[in-house]
């Protein structure tokens, strides 16, 4: 009963659910679905800094001259566009699952800062184009965001497979060489 009460007094929370429902409906067990809830907090927090920051955002540019407003999108396309190749590059899976805290903070830092650089770009590039260009950029905007939070939470629930990967495969070399099967071939 408290985390339904909780869900519909913030809405953030309401919409993460929506966007991962495919995840909280399948069939997972206690340690993912432990991963997929702690993520959606993750996420939860991440978006209302976002908010804020897209408030103060929005108040600092809505009578700022259009070369500001330029000065501004330029300023931002290299955060926006190294920290969202640093998002995607970073993956769980090659987190040893024992510092899957460490993973979580990281990528929580990584992600506020991918997303107020996207939001302070995107509402720059809203004062300095048409409105008739506004919903295509809403659009793009809400793509983006629905994309890394899903691919978050899936790349997640890899969280310490490469080292799983690697301890079978020195087993099945261990194996291969006991029974005389040459694995360089």
């Amino acid at each position: 009963m408290v985390e339904y009460y909780r869900m519909t007094m913030d809405p953030i929370l309401a919409l993460l659910r929506l966007i991962l429902r495919g995840f909280l409906q399948a069939d997972l067990n206690p340690s993912e679905q432990a991963f997929v809830e702690a993520n959606i907090e993750k996420h939860r927090r991440v978006l209302w800094v976002n908010v804020m920051a897209s408030a103060l955002i929005y108040l600092s540019i809505r009578n700022a001259s259009p070369d500001a407003v330029g000065l501004v999108i330029t300023s931002l396309i290299a955060p926006v566009m190294v920290l969202g190749a640093a998002w995607f590059s970073v993956s769980f899976g090659a987190v040893p699952a024992k510092f899957l805290n460490i993973a979580m903070s990281s990528t929580l830092w990584m992600f506020v800062s991918f997303v107020v650089s996207l939001s302070a770009m995107f509402i720059a590039v809203g004062f300095a184009t048409s409105a008739w260009l506004w919903p295509v950029l809403a659009l793009i905007y809400c793509g983006v965001l629905i994309g890394c939070i899903q691919y978050d939470t899936a790349d997640g629930l890899k969280i310490g497979l490469d080292e799983a990967v690697h301890k079978h495969s020195r087993f099945a070399i261990k194996h291969y060489e006991k029974e005389g099967i040459r694995v360089d071939e």
